[in-house]
């Protein structure tokens, strides 16, 4: 099985830092300071293991099944998972090494499986349809008749009615897009990382002495003391492209940084998102929709692309011509400064 692993020796969720319950104030703080990459992997295969033990518990009570022994169950199951999960999240958005892109390369498919198996689970899915579609549905309150609506949506829109082979290649779509979500992202931060505009003395009018002194900061942090480097990120990008005066360098660093993944090389993007969209299209059709775009506004406010399209047509004339006067009104500023 890909979620439970071997190698290792199950740790205690209830003590380890990845998973334990926080202490302090208004919910505890989360032990930043204790957590090490390399447990990530093991504890989150432990803790998904034992979230769903306590899903098949739910999903086997002989009870009938009730908003309380069902849907608030459900809710409180796996919450050591799910502070293991925001720990990890943390990392993935912004502590995201060399060696923690390694792990979540082999957790995203775990993580996909993992919800699959909730979700493919015929007896709680058959418990949860009981309470919202069981004349206790209307008794109860507003919150919890949208709590149990979404977790029996969230079931429908993940394919719990497919035949047992549909539900396996669903299981394999998701898990091959996952994978290719976290290389797409590991892509572009490579791009961002890999990919420096370095400036000269004389390149740096109009720029402010914080942006200078953040520039030469970061080309001594790639070992270029001396120079003046704009890092292919937002936060390095944007302010430079706000106060330079130099309109040729300011198109090459907007080039380098929305160029990001569609460069050619090692960590080129187009046959990764070729493949998504070929797997979003399968999966749609296995899921009997017309589009994957149909699957996914089908519970947002538009509901469907064709009512997303109509208001975005709307508003598109007034949009073209607010763009024309700003356009006119940067030519007049640009043709000023050349």
């Amino acid at each position: 099985m890909l979620i439970v692993a071997t190698a290792y020796a199950k740790p205690d969720l209830a003590k380890h830092p990845i998973t334990a319950s926080w202490k302090g104030l208004n919910g505890g703080v989360p032990p930043f300071d204790k957590v090490k990459v390399a447990d990530f992997e093991p504890v989150l295969d432990t803790a998904m293991a034992a979230a769903l033990i306590e899903l098949d518990s739910i999903a086997s009570d002989s009870a009938p099944a009730t908003f309380e022994n069902t849907i608030v169950a459900m809710e409180r199951a796996g919450a050591p998972l799910e502070r293991g999960f925001s720990l990890f999240n943390i990392w993935s958005s912004t502590l995201k090494t060399p060696e923690f892109q390694k792990v979540e390369e082999r957790m995203a498919p775990k993580f996909a499986q993992f919800q699959d198996r909730i979700t493919q689970n015929a007896p709680l899915f058959a418990r949860v349809e009981a309470v919202y579609k069981g004349p206790q549905y209307a008794k109860l309150t507003p919150e919890q008749q949208r709590l149990t609506w979404k977790r029996w949506s969230d079931f429908e829109r993940a394919g719990a009615r497919l035949d047992a082979p549909k539900k396996a290649q669903m299981s394999k779509i998701n898990q091959r897009l996952a994978t290719l979500y976290t290389t797409f992202g590991n892509n572009l931060l490579a791009d961002e990382e890999n990919y420096v505009t370095w400036l000269n003395e004389d390149q740096l009018d109009g720029l402010p002495p914080s942006l200078v002194e953040a520039a030469a900061a970061a080309a001594a942090e790639h070992k270029r003391k001396g120079s003046y480097a704009i890092t292919n990120t937002r936060s390095s990008m944007e302010p430079f492209l706000t106060y330079s005066n130099n309109r040729k360098l300011r198109e090459q660093v907007w080039r380098t940084y929305y160029d990001r993944g569609d460069n050619g090389d090692n960590h080129d993007n187009n046959k990764i998102i070729t493949e998504i969209l070929q797997l979003r299209a399968e999966r749609a059709r296995l899921l009997g929709y017309p589009t994957h775009a149909h699957w996914r506004l089908e519970d947002s406010m538009a509901r469907t692309p064709e009512n997303a399209m109509s208001l975005m047509e709307a508003v598109w004339p007034a949009a073209i011509k607010r763009v024309a006067e700003e356009v006119k009104d940067m030519q007049a500023v640009a043709d000023k400064a050349a």
